[in-house]
């Protein structure tokens, strides 16, 4: 499924180069495994949730950075069969929306956090949104970073528009990539048209591995397409921001997403794709102020 792809392609890390997230690593014990996540700085808490599904969370350093130099604290999770998780992914049972909510909240009760803002990435928006649902009165506030919408259905506007950027040479190699199997190959090629500034857009190219992929755990999509539906309240007992970046495909996801959150604060980052901090760093820093004000 396309959106499948998307989202993965969304969540993949710098590479084999990008440094772990400069936080110490601590676990959340499940009935079903552990659960690492990564938690430094102080302040109010941001748990941060990384795409996918099926990637670790490395590629969200420079995310969990800013925040933390905002005057937060940043909680990154990493997903149930990704990173220092991976020996939790055992059968496979827990790939699902109730055990990717469950394993958002045993974090949570882990880093002693009664009420934090959530901020979903992505395939991780999904996720976000999800625990929110489930958990409202644990939720200060939602930031939803270049999410997807409050389903997985098909945005209201196309989710395709970075084929557009692509040359023709470059979008035959795509479909040649993805018909022969090749993810990684074509996962490459789309990052190059999902990022404003070109040479940022090649130094995530040239670091990207596939060592940080985990296809097994990419199941959780079908649980989220199957069970996944988001109907809260217009009066969201929290506060909810919506970044994307100016160029972003996923904002397709717009529509549905202003529909869902008819409240919500809708901030575009300027001269920034998918990875807004990698690709406009200064600016996705002034609006992650502006979201996190007063929390």
């Amino acid at each position: 499924m396309r959106t499948l792809l998307a989202c993965i392609g969304a969540a993949l890390s710098l590479g084999a180069g990008q440094p772990a997230i400069p936080c110490p690593l601590h676990y959340a014990t499940t009935s079903t495994g552990a659960i690492g996540y990564r938690d430094c700085g102080r302040g109010g808490p941001v748990l941060i949730i990384p795409g996918g599904p099926g990637l670790d969370a490395n590629y969200l350093s420079g995310l969990a950075l800013a925040i933390t130099r905002l005057g937060h604290r940043a909680i990154v999770i990493e997903p149930r069969g990704t990173g220092a998780s991976r020996a939790a992914l055992g059968d496979g049972s827990g790939l699902t929306v109730t055990g990717s909510v469950a394993d958002i909240d045993a974090v949570r009760a882990a880093a002693g956090a009664d009420r934090l803002v959530i901020l979903g990435h992505s395939f991780g928006g999904a996720v976000a949104q999800a625990y929110a649902a489930g958990h409202p009165d644990h939720v200060a506030a939602l930031i939803l970073m270049d999410s997807v919408g409050p389903d997985m259905k098909p945005g209201g506007a196309s989710l395709d528009g970075w084929r557009r950027r692509l040359t023709a040479d470059d979008l035959a190699r795509y479909d040649s990539d993805r018909a022969r199997g090749d993810r990684v190959g074509a996962m490459k090629i789309k990052f190059r048209a999902s990022f404003y500034h070109e040479a940022r857009a090649k130094a995530f190219v040239d670091r990207l591995s596939d060592d940080q992929i985990h296809l097994d755990v990419a199941r959780l999509s079908a649980s989220y397409e199957r069970d996944y539906r988001i109907a809260l309240p217009t009066a969201a007992p929290f506060r909810v921001t919506i970044l994307a970046g100016e160029i972003d495909w996923i904002r397709g996801s717009e529509p549905a997403l202003r529909t869902a959150y008819p409240k919500a604060h809708f901030m575009v980052i300027p001269h920034a794709g998918h990875f807004p901090w990698a690709d406009a760093p200064t600016a996705t820093r002034r609006s992650l102020k502006r979201a996190l004000e007063g929390i």
